[in-house]
């Protein structure tokens, strides 16, 4: 019988996590000092300590009067992940060409092990901030017209595995958090080629969303969202879908014109 793997291959690497772990309680609480890291990780300080010095050195924390907090390393690191993904490549002309035409927000939006992730946001002139969304955010999928296109062109076994990890979380009260309702609004999705969010991420802003499709699938999705004010009638349920279908169409023919240059 062949041997196991260490405690530390089989579930991870244990001083990653902690460093991990120290990022990300920098990010969510605000610049922090050794003693209160310790107590908030039920760490020592010296075991802190170590791990903030390797992170200092490499330019991913950083210490103010005794206090640290996340460096800017990981801005450079993230700009690059995202300027190297196709759809911020190919999509962010389309996108904002779409936001000059609606004076709306669009957006350009991937998914990560189940998540999504709002790559892009350009604003028209009648753009409205809803605190709600911004670049750089993860989403669950079942919240957003974004995340529900996406869902809706996975097949049922990727479908179920990221609803079974993720489950179907509440953002407001129109949010979508029954399988059975959620499996018909899917269908529909499918079948008009397009998704909307009816203030199911946040309330007051309506959206409306398309996929990108690639050469091997979806590589991300576009979308516009505004207030609900403004966003409802004819112009909700067939000019806004329009003009976002035909941005989709516009990324993805540019997407797969370079991508066949490149096979």
């Amino acid at each position: 019988m062949p041997s196991q793997p260490p405690d530390e291959e089989r579930t991870g690497i244990k001083s990653v996590d902690t460093s991990l772990d120290i990022i990300e309680t920098l990010t969510a609480d605000g610049p922090m000092t050794i003693t209160e890291l310790a107590k908030t990780l039920d760490r020592s300080p010296s075991n802190v300590l170590a791990h903030l010095r390797t992170l200092e050195r490499r330019g991913f924390a950083v210490k103010e009067n005794d206090r640290y907090r996340p460096g800017l390393r990981y801005y450079e690191v993230g700009n690059s992940i995202k300027e190297n993904y196709p759809l911020y490549v190919h999509g962010t002309d389309p996108a904002d060409n779409l936001a000059a035409e609606t004076g709306e927000f669009a957006w350009l939006m991937v998914v990560e092990q189940g998540l999504g992730y709002y790559l892009y946001k350009t604003g028209g002139e009648d753009a409205v901030e809803s605190g709600a969304y911004t670049t750089g955010s993860r989403w669950r999928l079942n919240a957003t017209a974004s995340g529900k296109v996406v869902l809706a062109h996975m097949d049922e076994d990727r479908l179920e595995s990221v609803l079974d990890t993720h489950g179907l979380h509440s953002m407001t009260p129109n949010t979508i958090t029954d399988r059975e309702e959620l499996a018909s609004e899917l269908e529909t999705i499918r079948e008009q080629g397009f998704a909307r969010d009816h203030e199911e991420a946040a309330v007051g802003i309506r959206g409306v969303a398309a996929p990108v499709q690639g050469l091997d699938g979806v590589i991300g999705t576009v979308s516009l969202s505004g207030p609900a004010s403004r966003i409802k009638g004819e112009y909700f349920q067939t000019t806004l879908p329009q003009l976002v279908m035909e941005t989709a169409d516009i990324i993805r023919i540019k997407h797969n014109g370079a991508s066949a240059v490149d096979r």
